[in-house]
């Protein structure tokens, strides 16, 4: 009969293994960035992850061919006033709506006529809804990742994967793995190609107590927190340290919200009560400030080469990114429960929302 520390040791071993089959390919890479910052000085620091992110990540510009103006409303087949609409996604190919609530109601929509196609119920909220191809999708509830298809009607996998309430939940259909967070600071990768449950990667931001915003990019496998006391911390789902720690420093303008800038893999974006600014991951300089032409909270921001696509708490607004004037927006009559933006692979990007009156808006290419 094996022993607690003989178990423990076979975990360990699993998860060593794991962690150097989905470095292969970035192996040559790792172990320059690992010299040469163990021997360089700071500013020279900043010279390598310009060579990394210039020649390395290249940039991928991602076009908004979306209708921001949502040409219909949905809403869920039983109505409950003050109902929240916590989560959603579309799944591609399938033209399917999905959406979840805080009473654990789970709904699926056609996309084209809004009519409901399925209607399951949970005893748990349904939260982080994100699609993974055109069957399936994963979602969180309290402390479980759970894996469900649409054709079968129910998991296909469940699994412990925090020991508190999952904050953020991600799908990387690039590697086939899941990220997951805590709002603790506790990050995890997992293989869904194997059905792992076992992270093959976890990273530890105790200092970072309290998140209150995160992000995830495929492109450059980079996860962006920001926690309660404007720490921002940006990690590499690839790397065993974090890479790139910062802290904000804006006492009259409280930072609400991160998002990864998708045309511009070298940046940032952080949501402040009033406004947003842009940041350069190379040296953390300022490269565009919006605080002083908005004067509305910023939860998610969206850049293309053109336009900035902005959600508050009650609707969404369209701008020129080089103009800096409004052009179109969208505005609820309750406040927003959650806002999807889906950069799908092989087709044009969607928008999905839901509000707090049981009521789901998504876009119509």
């Amino acid at each position: 009969m094996e022993s607690n520390n003989d178990n423990k040791i076979n975990n360990e071993d699993k998860i060593m293994i794991k962690e150097r089959d989905v470095k292969d390919e970035k192996k040559s890479i790792q172990k320059e960035i690992k010299e040469e910052i163990k021997n360089d000085k700071k500013e020279e620091k900043i010279e390598i992850n310009d060579k990394i992110l210039n020649n390395y990540f290249k940039p991928f510009p991602v076009k908004l061919d979306v209708d921001f103006k949502l040409k219909k409303k949905y809403k869920s087949t039983q109505k409950y006033d003050n109902i929240n609409m916590i989560s959603g996604t579309i799944l591609p190919e399938s033209n399917l709506i999905l959406s979840g609530n805080s009473d654990g109601q789970l709904n699926i929509y056609y996309y084209y006529s809004g009519e409901i196609s399925k209607h399951y119920s949970f005893f748990h909220e349904i939260k982080n809804l994100n699609y993974i191809d055109k069957k399936t999708f994963i979602y969180s509830s309290d402390y479980s990742i759970n894996i469900f298809d649409v054709e079968i009607g129910k998991n296909i996998l469940s699994f412990y994967a925090h020991d508190t309430t999952i904050y953020s939940l991600y799908y990387d259909e690039n590697y086939k793995n899941i990220i997951s967070s805590t709002k603790e600071g506790i990050i995890c990768g997992w293989d869904f190609h194997h059905k792992s449950s076992i992270p093959f990667i976890s990273h530890f931001l105790f200092d970072e107590n309290n998140i209150i915003s995160t992000d995830y990019n495929r492109e450059n496998k980079f996860f962006y927190s920001l926690g309660k006391n404007s720490n921002i911390n940006i990690l590499n789902m690839f790397e065993e340290e974090k890479i790139y720690k910062f802290k904000l420093e804006d006492n009259h303008n409280k930072p609400i919200s991160i998002s990864a800038n998708l045309n511009n893999l070298n940046q940032f974006i952080v949501g402040y009560e009033k406004g947003f600014k842009i940041f350069d991951i190379r040296n953390f300089g300022c490269v565009d400030d919006w605080t002083k032409n908005l004067d509305v909270k910023i939860e998610k921001c969206i850049i293309d080469s053109n336009n900035i696509l902005i959600q508050n708490e009650i609707g969404i607004m369209l701008y020129d990114n080089k103009e800096k004037k409004k052009i179109d927006e969208k505005v609820l009559k309750d406040k927003i429960g959650f806002f999807n933006f889906i950069n799908f692979p092989k087709e044009e990007s969607k928008i999905i929302y839901g509000d707090g009156n049981g009521n789901v808006f998504y876009s119509m290419n």
